[in-house]
């Protein structure tokens, strides 16, 4: 069994080919914003919650040494751009695989915004990220957007398919994007790449029921698992909703049980 066999593991261990991921790099990005300003504690309800995996910035991890139990999968996350800066869409390299081995993670995160004036030079960041991956046996995770100048507006499903495709070309052993609109698409991405795909949370949404049955729609259109970050840190109840994506996810609950007092 391979390196890389045993680190996915890590993020799958339930054995049933279903993944939750925590995100919580939009401390670069976005800065202190609401639900993270107590990292430790975020990252805590998160694995108490049943997280599969957290995705952190390289700083961040450094809380990880203070948090008692069994850890999930860590994937460390070598992007940033900020909302400050002249060119968020801009995604750059801020670590490198060897030295995510260093610092303990099981995986690398990479995040890539096709139709973006820096595409090319995000494409091309990808491409030495999955070498370097493959030579020493660490998943990658690519979340993969379509953003910028170039993007059609509003972004169709076909955009979000051919981001899906790309990933998958490149590399990915997991791959993060943004739900289609029509069930029709997420079946399709499903079904034409080799990996799994995961629902990205996206903005804070204000309906919970809707969201929650966004992700059983693409579950049952053949998604692997869901990405949250924004809706499950933001909630009111943080904790609750996050077992109850996990129940919804590992179960097969519906939305009706898992909203249930």
């Amino acid at each position: 069994m391979g390196g890389k066999t045993l680190r996915l593991r890590r993020f799958f261990a339930r054995g049933d080919g279903r993944l939750v991921l925590f995100p919580l790099d939009h401390g670069v990005s976005c800065g202190p914003i609401r639900g993270l300003e107590d990292m430790a504690a975020v990252m805590r309800y998160g694995i108490h919650s049943g997280a599969d995996g957290l995705v952190l910035h390289k700083g961040m991890m450094a809380y990880l040494k203070r948090l008692s139990g069994r850890l999930p999968g860590i994937f460390m996350h070598l992007s940033a751009s900020t909302q400050i800066g002249p060119a968020f869409h801009h995604k750059v390299l801020v670590g490198s695989v060897e030295e995510a081995i260093r610092r303990g993670a099981d995986g690398i995160s990479v995040h890539v915004n096709l139709g973006d004036d820096s595409e090319p030079q995000m494409l091309k960041d990808l491409g030495l990220v999955g070498e370097a991956c493959a030579r020493w046996n660490l998943p990658l995770l690519i979340m993969i957007y379509v953003r910028g100048a170039h993007a059609p507006k509003p972004v169709t499903d076909d955009a979000i398919a051919h981001a899906a495709r790309v990933a998958a070309e490149l590399g990915a052993d997991i791959i993060k994007i943004p739900a289609p609109q029509h069930v029709e698409s997420m079946e399709r991405i499903a079904v034409g790449v080799p990996v799994p795909v995961v629902m990205a949370g996206g903005h804070k949404e204000a309906d919970e029921r809707a969201f929650l049955g966004k992700i059983q729609q693409a579950l049952q259109a053949g998604f692997a698992g869901v990405a949250v970050g924004r809706n499950v840190f933001q909630h009111p109840n943080p904790e609750r909703f996050l077992s109850a994506i996990v129940s919804l996810v590992h179960e097969g609950r519906t939305v009706e049980e898992v909203r249930s007092p």
